[in-house]
């Protein structure tokens, strides 16, 4: 235990010494727009309530561009995001490589966005297609003082392993703790996940949900916890995992 905990406390201070360093820097892009990126620490990766590394931990990292085109407001993002996974599958596939891009717009008080999801799984060679592409759309707003509530659908004609059409419905609410001392927000989200050929995916349909909160640690760093579950019974999950139950998680995120 003594181990593990000097392993975290060095990780804590590299990420927060690299932190400072880069936001001390502020270097200048060349090129129109904005650039953003993150790299996180996370203790499993959970999608849609699912872990998709069997309850391992997780080194995540994106790359963002985005655009104001002045044109009505409307403005272009595209981004590449990635993590390991397994899947208990003989190590076929692990990692996942996701490419987006899309539009968005404010309406007043509402933001919008569109775009498309391509999930990449490199090494992924078997009998199965495990890439897919998802459609979505996004809205989002501040309903009231700290309080912002989004809605989303991801919509795919051929999902993950080639389990025929999927929808994805999600609703979530975010709250900003008003308390100077500390910059902390609380957060919620349930989905509903629809599957047309679920014995290839593995699953049933079925609901996921998660609560948690997330403090800011400096500008560019956040420590977030949270709890998230499924209604999908064990015997039904993948042929008896615990993939699908519910755990406790935690994550630590650099944002440059």
């Amino acid at each position: 235990m003594g181990a593990w905990k000097a392993i975290v406390a060095g990780l804590i201070g590299t990420v927060l010494g690299v932190s400072s360093a880069l936001a001390a820097e502020e270097p200048k892009s060349l090129l129109p727009g904005s650039f953003s990126t993150n790299f996180g620490l996370y203790s499993d990766y959970t999608f849609r309530g699912i872990s998709q590394t069997r309850n391992g931990v997780a080194a995540q990292g994106s790359i963002d561009w985005s655009i104001d085109t002045g044109h009505q407001g409307v403005g272009v993002y595209l981004g590449a995001w990635g993590s390991n996974v397994d899947f208990g599958d003989g190590d076929k596939a692990q990692a996942e490589v996701d490419f987006y891009g899309g539009l968005t717009k404010s309406f007043g008080p509402v933001d919008a966005k569109i775009g498309f999801i391509y999930y990449r799984y490199p090494g992924a060679n078997g009998s199965l297609n495990y890439d897919y592409v998802e459609g979505m759309v996004a809205l989002s707003g501040e309903v009231a003082p700290g309080l912002t509530l989004g809605v989303s659908y991801n919509g795919s004609p051929e999902n993950f392993g080639d389990s025929g059409t999927a929808h994805y419905v999600n609703g979530g609410l975010s709250y900003k703790v008003p308390v100077k001392a500390v910059d902390l927000t609380l957060f919620g989200n349930a989905g509903h996940q629809s599957i047309e050929k679920n014995s290839v995916f593995g699953v049933p349909d079925y609901w996921d949900y998660k609560v948690g909160a997330t403090l800011a640690l400096t500008p560019n760093v956040s420590l977030s916890a949270f709890y998230t579950d499924t209604d999908i019974s064990t015997a039904d999950c993948a042929g008896g995992s615990n993939t699908c139950d519910g755990r406790g998680q935690v994550s630590l995120v650099a944002a440059f």
